[in-house]
């Protein structure tokens, strides 16, 4: 079996389906690979990350371990939470981790107390940015700043060193801490600057989503050039695609991960011209096809149904499929002659099957679909009928309806 027909040489169409099939998955691989690997190295971003250990340990190895991880980031306030858990060491750590005695902890503008005999809890603390607003969504960027002290409760010139892991893992969200040690003035104290920013795979997913926008819109805009301009037919689909499209645009904007209101940076790029340019559009749609309607004429009515039928039953004809006729007094054509005044018998336009086809009577289409010939069961050939006059052929098909 090979791919190529051996006396045209083209690809079998088999093998043209796989080659595509082949085509499409390679694509679809070579897309969402590397973008799925792009967001796995977010995960393990390294700078997300630090790590600092104690300074100025006595010979006893007293010191606090401190582990922050951020919990939740909150844009729109302008501040973030993180959690913190700690663990004693050294002296202070007492039989089954209990605290040998009383510690307190500075964080940012929080005192921690934890007494003597008991486990040291965990705690939420959370701290505010100082820098940064959401109006410049996606490329939005935060800064914050904290300090950790700890010292023995009631002895504020005892202080204890303090070693910290810091996770600033969220999704959607890249943190990126940087350790200030204070060797001069402070041995043990820590500080933090917290730099926050969307992640990568954020903001290429928004400005994908304001990407579609515009060229839904520009699809809009150039279908409303080509109604008013080239007299395109302004059907029922044509004349809602705009409505639809322009109430669906807000619920396409706010797919964006954590987008704040509407006014920030990404409406700027997209969404408020996309609406302009949609709204627009569908005004002039609307407005070609209001102008330019005009009444259609009986005639012109008739003229379309004769012509469609006339099509049947040439079709008819040359697939020689047996399909019933439809009757010529539909209520639409009953309807127009009645309003013109135009005895039913006597109508110009009155369609009627054409002689030659042996469709013209119910015993030639009955004949047909027996799979036989052009003939009835008595001999005669439906080739050579003429039309019935207009009054009898009126009668025979009331009657088959009826019956």
């Amino acid at each position: 079996m090979t791919f190529f027909h051996q006396q045209t040489g083209e690809l079998r169409t088999w093998a043209r389906r796989t080659l595509w099939f082949i085509f499409v998955i390679g694509a679809l691989c070579s897309i969402v690979l590397p973008i799925f690997m792009i967001y796995r190295r977010e995960g393990d971003n390294a700078r997300s990350v630090v790590e600092v250990e104690p300074q100025g340990v006595s010979h006893t190895g007293d010191f606090i371990h401190v582990l922050g991880s951020v919990a939740s980031v909150d844009f729109e306030n302008k501040n973030f939470r993180v959690h913190f858990e700690f663990t004693a060491h050294g002296t202070l750590a007492g039989d089954d981790g209990v605290l040998a005695a009383a510690v307190s902890i500075s964080v940012f503008y929080t005192t921690l107390a934890f007494p003597a005999g008991q486990i040291m809890r965990s705690v939420d603390v959370t701290m505010p940015y100082m820098q940064g607003a959401t109006i410049d969504y996606p490329f939005d960027a935060y800064k914050s700043y904290f300090e950790i002290l700890a010292n023995k409760d009631r002895e504020q010139m005892h202080k204890i060193p303090v070693s910290l892991t810091f996770l600033g893992k969220l999704q959607s969200v890249e943190f990126i801490p940087t350790v200030q040690l204070n060797n001069h003035d402070d041995l043990y104290k820590i500080s933090i600057v917290i730099f926050t920013r969307r992640s990568p795979t954020t903001i290429g997913f928004s400005l994908f989503i304001v990407l579609i926008m515009w060229m839904l819109s520009i699809a809009i805009g150039i279908i409303a050039i080509q109604v008013i301009r080239k007299y395109r037919v302004s059907d029922e689909h044509v004349l809602t695609l705009g409505i639809a499209t322009l109430f669906a645009l807000p619920a396409l904007r706010e797919t964006q991960p954590g987008i704040p209101a509407i006014g920030c940076a990404a409406d700027v790029l997209g969404l408020h011209w996309n609406m302009a340019i949609i709204a627009i559009s569908s005004i002039m749609i609307l407005m070609a096809s209001a102008l330019r309607w005009k009444q259609p004429s009986i005639k012109r009515e008739l003229e379309l149904v004769q012509k469609q039928h006339d099509y049947q039953s040439k079709l008819i004809q040359e697939m020689a499929i047996p399909m019933p006729l439809p009757l010529t007094g539909g209520p639409l054509f009953d309807y127009q002659v009645k309003k013109k005044r135009v005895p039913f018998g006597r109508s110009r336009f009155q369609p009627h099957p054409p002689a030659t086809s042996p469709f013209s009577t119910t015993a030639g289409v009955a004949a047909v679909a027996r799979g036989g010939d052009n003939t009835g069961g008595d001999g005669s050939d439906y080739n050579h009928v003429r039309p019935a006059s207009s009054a009898s052929h009126r009668d025979r098909l009331s009657s088959e309806h009826t019956q």
